[in-house]
């Protein structure tokens, strides 16, 4: 979904191979499917392409699970990721327009396409992110930081920080 050139980790070999060492099926945890390490920076990116309306818990999931087994093969505990860690959700915004919640809020008359344009854009002049798919709830939780991004703002992150 990207072309990016960054150096990431298959974080879906490393769950396999870290439960195949249990003797377990990788099946028994999910994982994100990419991480970078840069410094002491930890960045957890899930890419989705398709419609996140049956997607939210399986994402949720992935990220506590990926939290479990990352922690447990370095040692770096939440503690270390909310000070560091990062997580970036990656999605095919022509199939996800607008989330649920933004979707009663327009017909409460709250939100239209146009206005979560306009939010987006005093978002980021404000330097706050518009955060999609109910996953604010993991910033300060688990993260330092929390994204959700279409492609194309993914890649100018990624340019950004190599």
């Amino acid at each position: 979904m990207t072309e990016s050139t960054e150096q990431v980790i298959d974080f879906d070999k490393v769950k396999t191979r870290y439960l195949n060492s249990l003797e377990l099926s990788e099946e028994n945890a999910s994982s994100v499917d990419g991480i970078i390490c840069k410094d002491d920076d930890v960045i957890f990116i899930e890419f989705k392409n398709g419609n996140m309306r049956n997607e939210k818990r399986k994402v949720k999931d992935k990220i506590r699970d990926s939290l479990l087994i990352f922690g447990d093969i370095t040692g770096m505990g939440i503690a270390h990721m909310r000070e560091y860690g990062t997580f970036i959700l990656v999605y095919n915004e022509d199939k996800n327009p607008l989330t649920d919640q933004e979707k009663r809020a327009r017909r409460d008359g709250e939100s239209s396409p146009s206005l979560v344009k306009i939010a987006r854009y005093f978002s980021d002049k404000a330097e706050e992110e518009f955060i999609r798919f109910d996953l604010e709830r993991f910033k300060k939780l688990y993260f330092k930081k929390v994204y959700t991004y279409s492609k194309e703002r993914f890649e100018r992150y990624i340019s950004n920080i190599t």
